[in-house]
């Protein structure tokens, strides 16, 4: 149900995005995920459930919402990094999430058959942070790009030099305020009107605009294929399924999963995207993560399901199963679990961006929902091929991203549209920007400009100095 609502609130978060405005957005979708989290707590299947869609909506228009207020707000300098923090902090609460089911589980109510304070503490929790981002949006400034978009240019500017602490007529705050300027001027005289017919109608016959579309959207797809909602749903049958005595045993070995994911996703967020970018740790990641995915298939392809409940403990393959699987993790963390969002906020023109974004995350959340209801039939039916399949989507997904995805390190959001000009399969040959690619050309060739015209000007009163010396 949290995946279904999901699915529909990054839908119905583009136009809220593009009416009221990002922020705005945010704190209404977070008003909303309140008001699901709050019938959760309710101790009635029915209500329950219709407050598990609720919040979910709330979560998917987040999770279409987030990437893109901070891509917009942030310098492209440490954009990945800003980008991804978003996706830092779904690990770190994921794992929290385990850790919660972990304590939980060891309570005990001695003479009580049936009582409901384990799942409402555990469902309670959503509210704290919920509440805070109700209360801490406001405070934040509206994106430049969603202003000066819709006309508000002397505003944007400010928000440029509050969120840059940097003056108004700094090289650095003119610069990318020229190149927002410059793209909303080019989309506003090349494309008329704003409905989403017309939107959708540019995103389709553009060759442009559909290549970063189906890009992005590929992105998705491969990423949920990995086969990671399997295992964040439903870790503790899988460790069960490779040996790992069932109960409290899972729950921890499931929690050390959520830790592995988030000491690595913090040095991806802190180091690695902003130095080495986001294709190479995508490629290496989900390697390994295709990798982990082979061997847990020839393992219960060949060893079979190991029972522990004799107390024999967890064979040597079943150790080693437990070892991929943080290895999967591992893997997991710097690629896949990152960059789709991360490349969906920083390609797409301020035009497009919310459309494309919530087409994006409705894939993420549909195929999600697909894939948490078949996972359990999957297990059961399919065993090790549930694994081997994984893998296999996997494999075909590196390959995919080898040959089409290009490096957006250094590049500013409003260069893109020259580099996907180039037809998508050839990408590989142009993936790294060189100096000249990371800014608009026109606006490139504006700054170099003044530039000139300033050391000249310079050069000028040093010479007026030494004559009159």
């Amino acid at each position: 149900m949290l995946a279904a609502g999901g699915s529909a609130g990054a839908l119905l978060a583009a136009p809220t995005s593009d009416y009221f405005g990002r922020k705005w957005s945010v704190f209404l979708w977070a008003f909303i995920f309140i008001i699901g989290a709050a019938m959760q707590m309710v101790p009635t299947y029915n209500l329950l459930l219709a407050g598990r869609f609720i919040a979910g909506m709330g979560v998917g228009a987040s999770s279409m919402l987030t990437p893109q207020f901070l891509a917009e707000n942030s310098p492209k300098s440490v954009r990945g990094a800003m980008t991804a923090t978003y996706n830092l902090m779904i690990v770190t609460c994921i794992m929290l999430a385990f850790f919660i089911s972990y304590g939980v589980s060891k309570w005990s109510y001695p003479g009580v058959e049936t009582d409901n304070r384990q799942w409402q503490t555990a469902m309670a929790i959503q509210l704290i942070p919920g509440g805070l981002m109700c209360l801490m949006i406001p405070f934040v400034p509206e994106t430049p790009r969603w202003l000066i978009n819709h006309g508000n240019h002397e505003q944007g500017l400010a928000n440029i030099c509050k969120l840059r602490k940097l003056p108004p007529d700094h090289e650095y705050v003119q610069t990318e305020y020229r190149e927002i300027e410059a793209q909303v001027a080019y989309e506003q005289e090349c494309y008329a009107g704003h409905s989403y017919w017309v939107v959708i109608k540019d995103i389709f016959t553009l060759k442009n605009n559909f290549q970063r579309f189906f890009l992005a959207v590929m992105l998705f797809l491969f990423h949920k294929l990995t086969g990671t909602d399997s295992l964040n749903y439903y870790a503790p049958e899988i460790f069960d399924l490779i040996g790992v005595s069932g109960g409290s045993d899972s729950l921890l070995d499931t929690g050390i999963y959520g830790v592995v994911k988030v000491v690595t996703s913090l040095f991806y967020v802190s180091y690695l995207i902003d130095r080495v970018g986001r294709r190479i740790p995508l490629l290496v990641g989900a390697t390994i993560q295709a990798s982990c995915m082979l061997y847990l298939a020839l393992y219960l392809r060949f060893a079979g399901t190991t029972d522990d409940s004799t107390g024999g403990g967890t064979p040597a393959g079943g150790i080693a199963g437990i070892v991929f699987i943080y290895l999967y993790a591992f893997g997991w963390s710097f690629s896949h679990s990152v960059a789709p969002y991360v490349f969906a906020a920083e390609v797409f023109p301020s035009r497009i961006r919310s459309f494309c974004m919530a087409v994006c995350l409705f894939v993420d959340w549909i195929v999600d929902y697909g894939i948490t209801r078949a996972t359990p039939n999957m297990i059961t039916e399919m065993r090790w091929g549930v694994f081997l399949l994984y893998a296999m989507l996997t494999y075909l997904g590196v390959v995919f991203i080898f040959f089409c995805m290009p490096e957006l390190k250094g590049r500013s959001i409003e260069s893109m549209d020259a580099l996907f000009d180039r037809p998508l399969w050839t990408m590989w040959r142009h993936a790294y920007p060189t100096e000249e690619e990371k800014v608009r050309s026109d606006v490139r060739e504006i700054m170099a400009g003044k530039l000139q015209h300033h050391e000249d000007e310079n050069k000028g009163d040093y010479v007026e100095h030494v004559e009159t010396a």
